[in-house]
């Protein structure tokens, strides 16, 4: 696979590739993005594990080299930045129907352009619908990329508290038994390979995966999670050493 991906320059030739040698997840599923990138990060193909965030040597000899990892990963930067490049000019809003001021009123994806340079805003629908600004809470217009980042760092956070990790754990135990708390702890702190690897549109349907609702007051952010989608998030990046290579 580490072969196949290293010589492509197309991530969806490699799926393809893949998919007509009757390869398939551990969950005997189609090879998807997803998976054919958890697969690429898995770094017990260099013989070494991961727990909480941090990388080790493991107890078996590499299956993949060095020389053949940095090539296809190499490739996968590539990728990325080549499929970035195609879909800059369309990046979706990451919080689109998820993020509300403090009165519940919703804040929507808003532009201005100054020249050729472009601010992006989420401004709440009370601002575009003229409320008296006498009954208006908080703040109502907020630059895109200042509070998806915020968002992101906090989801970072999250993933790595003991709480969020014991849930998560809880609620795969009845679909996925063979999945322990350190197994979900480990999954979790892969989640920043996972986006990175990510076009904007891949992280907003990760967004929309783990984010119920972002509420903006005076004090700050309010994030309420989705701990069914943390479950499937868990579950996807676990690490696949029964995945066929």
């Amino acid at each position: 696979m580490f072969e196949l991906f290293a010589r492509s320059d197309s991530t969806a030739a490699v799926i393809r590739e893949l998919n007509a040698r009757g390869i398939r997840s551990k969950r005997g599923r189609p090879i998807d993005r997803g998976a054919l990138y958890k697969l690429l990060h898995n770094r017990i193909y260099r013989g070494e594990i991961t727990h909480k965030g941090e990388t080790y040597p493991g107890m078996h000899e590499p299956i993949v080299d060095a020389e053949l990892w940095d090539a296809a990963h190499a490739v996968l930067a590539g990728n990325r930045n080549q499929r970035a490049g195609r879909t800059r000019s369309t990046e979706p809003a990451l919080l689109r129907g998820l993020i509300f001021t403090e009165t519940g009123a919703a804040m929507t994806p808003h532009h201005t352009k100054k020249g050729n340079r472009r601010y992006c805003y989420y401004v709440s629908m009370d601002v575009i619908q003229k409320r008296p600004t006498a009954e208006l809470r908080g703040p109502q217009r907020l630059p895109t990329a200042m509070v998806e980042k915020a968002v992101i760092g906090e989801i970072r956070r999250r993933l790595r508290t003991p709480e969020v990790i014991a849930r998560t754990a809880r609620t795969l135990k009845k679909e996925r038994p063979d999945l322990d708390e350190g197994t979900v702890t480990a999954a979790l702190t892969q989640f920043d390979d996972l986006w990175e690897a990510l076009i904007p549109a891949e992280q907003a349907r990760v967004i929309q995966l783990l984010v119920a609702r972002v509420t903006v007051g005076e004090d700050g952010l309010d994030i309420d999670l989705r701990h069914d989608g943390l479950g499937a998030l868990a579950s996807l990046m676990t690490p696949a050493q029964e995945d066929a290579a």
